[in-house]
């Protein structure tokens, strides 16, 4: 009687594996034939944990060694999958996605000292064609900061910038740019009629224009000025470096004598016979009509603005919170609220006085004491201009333009136009989504788009992230520190007053927030303790899988991981020279890190390889919905997605640096930030 093969293996004392079992081929069930396979030590998949979307495919590999840690080739490999109604693998190694769930793969093959075998985790994923549909959400006007501000009473304002940016609104209308042909900054802008309107700037340069077309003029310097200001068509004042100080007549602008060499930034004055001019140390000059004088004032602080309501009640702002009163006939110094940097002063009465200036700082004068009111806004204000229905306009960094209404503590302000770069976004399901950028800027995404949110004076923002929609952390520069708590932002205190780069949440209350000279901030609920970093390089990113597996990358390659008790350095094969700018991911065996020069590494749970991705810009950003939908992004408008198997460049209306990606809450699009207020979103 023949014997079966199966009854010969039983008498031989070898279990073989069932012949029929799904995807398990008779190749799997013969030993590997003879050869390299004697020499091998050990055996190792590579990657040892992949994702795979169903339907598509990925190869994996393994690497031999022998006993001294070479390289074996031709090595013969029996592949095995233990569930393959989710995932199939043939003989060369190569994984099929069949149905959503997770496979072991193994890879075996006999070794020196008996059989071995490599595992390789596979998860398989629904498909995830991703976002296919780019569109410029909120593309912003200008991010160069507003020097100037001037209402011509009839309802239009024009505001001047940083290079050779004048942007104009007509009542109540929206804002537009004018070309105006130059770059020189433009500092100081002042009409004596809606159509007789001038601009100075730096380089000597005089513009003077209609309110639609400006022609240069002739200063006969080359000197920056720094403010023009005038009594009417034909007694206009231009100031600026080096006691400069030009007057025009009418017909042509002649320079008067000053005796100062100190730059000269503010003008104001009743009359032809008593104007005021403030400057760098303490200057304050005072014309009579015919001669400039210096006067005496009781502080060397540098004065930006002067503005009165007559001869005897003049005000002069400057750095560190100094103001100045003149009462006809002596300077005496005032107390402030704090020791921010003012430089610009207007106002509606004399006991309805403004002055603006650093951090969204605005203070308002009584008539008898200056106090400090709340607008919402944490940019540098550096222009204030009055219009005739009697509201305030302010300006400042990063094209930033305010409307204030009301009185005093009743004022209420609204954000007309405001483009700083955007740093970090982020949204929680069931809440709202902001994005946070420099200035203090916080920006809300709702149904009428991306709108300004009132936030508390902060400086710089770099990071945001939320256990969810009533616990939001934002981040920034001298140790800043916002929580969001479902309605309003508060101002938290901060062990230090180093700029805190990013932040991530473990879950409610948990964070930890990372930044310059390695400080790592931890907060498991009220107040933050600082953690033992070990490294003072700059540290840029930070993400956890759980509180006890948490990565920070940053400047020089450097890497660390929190396991809950302490912060360690991770060996990662990046040069020492890169800067590392993003980390992110779907779990522990699962985690990406990117940075300067298109890197982009992965750890499968065992090790971190490097990944083939087709840019060499710096990338800033990763985000992902799942394994087999992440995003990176970067300089230049870089936007790359990996579907499971490659890198692959995604086609966007940017082409300028985008920083933050995130999810938009309850939808399967995304949002990407970054220079000039810009915002792309993306959806399937």
């Amino acid at each position: 009687m023949r014997l079966s093969r199966a009854i010969i293996g039983i008498l031989l004392g070898v279990v073989l594996p069932n012949l029929v079992a799904c995807d398990r081929k008779p190749l799997a069930t013969e030993p590997p034939p003879p050869g390299n396979t004697k020499r091998v030590a050990s055996l190792t998949a590579v990657p040892a944990s992949v994702f795979v979307q169903a339907g598509e495919d990925r190869a994996l590999t393994v690497e031999a060694r022998d006993s001294a840690g070479t390289l074996v080739a031709d090595v013969s490999i029996v592949w095995q999958s233990d569930a393959p109604a989710v995932a199939t693998v043939d003989a060369t190694g190569k994984v099929r996605g069949i149905t959503p769930g997770s496979a072991r793969i193994t890879a075996s093959t006999a070794g020196t000292t008996g059989p071995l075998n490599a595992l390789v985790q596979v998860g398989v994923t629904s498909a995830a064609p991703g976002a296919q549909q780019w569109t410029m959400a909120r593309p912003g006007l200008s991010d160069a900061t507003v020097l100037s501000i001037w209402d011509d009473g009839q309802g239009t304002s024009y505001a001047g910038a940083q290079n050779g940016v004048l942007l104009r609104s007509r009542p109540d209308g929206t804002w537009q740019k004018i070309d105006l042909g130059t770059t020189e900054t433009l500092v100081g802008i002042w009409g004596s009629s809606p159509t007789d309107i001038w601009i100075v700037g730096t380089g000597g340069l005089i513009l003077r224009g209609d309110g639609t077309t400006f022609a240069r003029v002739a200063s006969n310097t080359t000197t920056s000025l720094l403010e023009v200001w005038g009594l009417s068509a034909t007694e206009v004042y231009a100031l600026g470096d080096r006691g400069t100080i030009l007057r025009w007549d009418g017909s042509l602008w002649s320079q008067q004598a000053t005796p100062v060499t100190d730059d000269l930034w503010g003008i104001w004055g009743p009359n032809g016979q008593n104007l005021f001019v403030v400057g760098n140390n303490g200057v304050i000059l005072r014309f009579d009509g015919s001669t400039w004088r210096l006067m005496s004032v009781p502080t060397p602080a540098p004065f930006f603005d002067v503005w009165g309501t007559s001869v005897g009640n003049v005000f002069a702002v400057g750095a560190g919170g100094v103001i100045v009163r003149y009462d006809g006939a002596t300077w005496t110094s005032m107390t402030t609220p704090n020791r921010a940097n003012l430089f610009a002063v207007t106002g509606r009465a004399f006991n309805d006085i403004y002055a603006v200036g650093n951090t969204g700082n605005v203070w308002h004068f009584n008539g008898s004491a200056w106090s400090a009111l709340s607008i919402g806004t944490g940019q540098n204000l550096r222009a204030i201009t009055k219009r005739a229905d009697g509201t305030l306009r302010m300006a400042g960094w990063w094209g930033t333009v305010l409307t204030v209404r009301g009185v005093g503590a009743a004022t209420v302000s609204t954000t007309e136009i405001s483009d700083p770069t955007l740093l970090s976004v982020y949204g929680a399901t069931g809440g709202s989504m902001f994005a946070v950028g420099l200035g203090g800027g916080v920006f809300r995404r709702d149904v009428a788009g991306w709108v300004p949110a009132i936030v508390p004076g902060v400086n710089d923002l770099y990071g945001i992230s939320g256990s969810g929609p009533t616990d939001i952390v934002a981040v920034g520069d001298t140790g800043s520190v916002l929580r969001y708590n479902g309605s309003t932002w508060t101002r938290e205190s901060s062990p230090t007053s180093l700029l805190l780069r990013a932040v991530w949440s473990g879950g409610p209350g948990q964070y930890f927030t990372v930044g310059e000279r390695g400080t790592i901030l931890r907060s498991s609920g009220p107040g933050w303790t600082p953690q033992a970093s070990g490294t003072q390089q700059f540290l840029r990113a930070v993400w956890g899988s759980d509180p006890t597996n948490v990565y920070v990358v940053g400047d020089s390659g450097v890497v660390l991981r929190f396991d809950g008790g302490r912060w360690s350095t991770v060996t990662v094969p990046v040069a020492n020279t890169k800067r590392l700018r993003a980390v992110w991911g779907t779990g522990a065996n699962d985690v990406y890190i990117g940075g300067d020069a298109g890197t982009i590494m992965r750890y499968d749970g065992v090790r971190w390889q490097n990944q083939t991705v087709p840019t060499t810009r710096d990338l800033r950003a990763i985000w992902g919905r799942g394994p087999t939908e992440i995003y990176a992004a970067g300089d230049s408008g870089t936007v790359l997605r990996y579907d499971g198997a490659a890198w692959k460049t995604v086609t966007t209306p940017s082409t300028t640096t985008l920083f933050s990606i995130f999810g938009v809450p309850g939808s399967a699009q995304v949002a990407i930030v970054g220079e000039a207020g810009r915002i792309v979103e993306g959806r399937p």
